[in-house]
């Protein structure tokens, strides 16, 4: 009785779930006019696609287009680059670089030989070259030509100890020059230094300027009367003090080139 119970029970559960469900009601079929219109959404949204592939491939061709266009630019380039280092190409380069290396120095040493010139408020001038000096014993002589030696460098600009000494000499004349001949063979030899500017200004007084120009310039001094104008006194007066102080730097100078 157990069993069957059981079972009896579940097929009146399954009968009563049955008959509570509703019935499904039947499915709408779709109107003409619906089905008409879904095909034509479908047309439209393919013809916008297409639409939008054809211009982009347009674009893609544009692009295509270009890019060969570029490249057979760069190819042209190439072959003429190659052309250009094929052969002796760059043996023709190598001498053309050498031909400018050429002229450059030239260029170089025309100016570096060219006439010294001031610039004075834009115009050229030539600087006036400094007196030559002959080998006389008159102490402001000296000292004159040795001053104006020293301002031809600067307004020269000459500031090369190797160049002073070769520029200075070529203004001795006469007995000077003859001496100067002389210290150049013993400067070959190896027998004395003039080598710089001051050496040589040192060697020109020590040979050239007077002896006994402070004690003659101390006994004119003391001679020195007021006889005429108060100007040609004033004159007489600063070129006696001129050789005194001249003569002291000399010897100072002759010390120290000696030592």
């Amino acid at each position: 009785m157990g069993p069957r119970r059981g079972v009896m029970t579940r097929s009146t559960t399954v009968a009563m779930n049955i008959e509570d469900q509703e019935p499904e009601s039947p499915r709408r079929e779709a109107s003409p006019s619906e089905r008409a219109t879904i095909p034509e959404d479908e047309n439209s949204q393919l013809r916008e696609t297409v639409v939008a592939l054809e211009g982009k491939v347009s674009f893609l061709e544009s692009e295509i287009s270009m890019l060969s266009s570029e490249m057979e630019d760069c190819r042209h380039v190439i072959q003429e680059l190659t052309g250009a280092f094929e052969g002796n190409g760059i043996a023709d380069m190598q001498r053309e670089m050498e031909q400018m290396s050429i002229q450059i120095g030239l260029l170089q040493r025309a100016v570096s030989n060219a006439p010294v010139v001031a610039h004075d408020v834009g115009a050229r001038l030539r600087i006036p070259e400094p007196k030559a000096y002959g080998g006389a014993r008159d102490a402001k002589e000296v000292e004159n030509f040795l001053f104006d030696i020293k301002q031809y460098f600067l307004a020269a600009n000459v500031v090369d100890e190797a160049r002073k000494v070769p520029t200075a000499t070529m203004y001795l004349t006469g007995d000077a020059k003859l001496w100067w001949r002389t210290k150049y063979a013993e400067i070959q030899a190896n027998q004395v230094r003039l080598d710089t500017w001051d050496l040589l200004r040192e060697a020109i007084r020590v040979q050239f300027f007077p002896e006994n120009v402070e004690y003659n310039a101390r006994r004119a001094l003391r001679k020195l009367e007021h006889t005429g104008s108060m100007q040609d006194y004033v004159k007489s007066f600063s070129a006696l003090m001129l050789d005194i102080a001249t003569c002291r730097r000399r010897i100072s100078s002759l010390h120290l080139w000696r030592a």
